[in-house]
């Protein structure tokens, strides 16, 4: 239930007011962490039949989740994607206190290079 729910969980702060950005954010994670334990999964079965090292997965993990970071950063753009565009601060709010070394980025890091 955990898996196919995940979307529907809903985090409150402590002063029980909801937190979208935490349900946003554990959305993301548990789905990515998902897909790829389902595609290890599958590569060992069907494919290389041999497990993925720690450090393998790791770095799949890693990878999953800023190619996630780099489409939500993409998805703010209001004149490639008009109304669909997601609106920065959403991004801004979800991914705060995730990223590394975010104390020395700006404080609106989505228009900065190297994501």
């Amino acid at each position: 239930g955990l898996i196919l729910g995940c979307s529907l969980a809903r985090f409150k702060s402590h002063t029980r007011k909801p937190v979208p950005a935490q349900n946003r954010f554990y959305t993301i994670i548990v789905t990515i962490s998902m897909k790829l334990i389902w595609n290890l999964r599958n590569e060992r079965m069907f494919e290389t039949h041999c497990a993925a090292t720690d450090k393998e997965i790791h770095n799949r993990w890693v990878s999953l989740i800023n190619s996630a970071l780099k489409r939500d950063i993409l998805l703010t753009n209001q004149a490639r994607f008009g109304s669909l565009a997601i609106k920065k601060q959403v991004v801004l709010n979800t991914w705060s206190g995730t990223l590394l070394e975010e104390d020395s980025l700006p404080d609106d890091w989505t228009k900065s290079k190297g994501f």
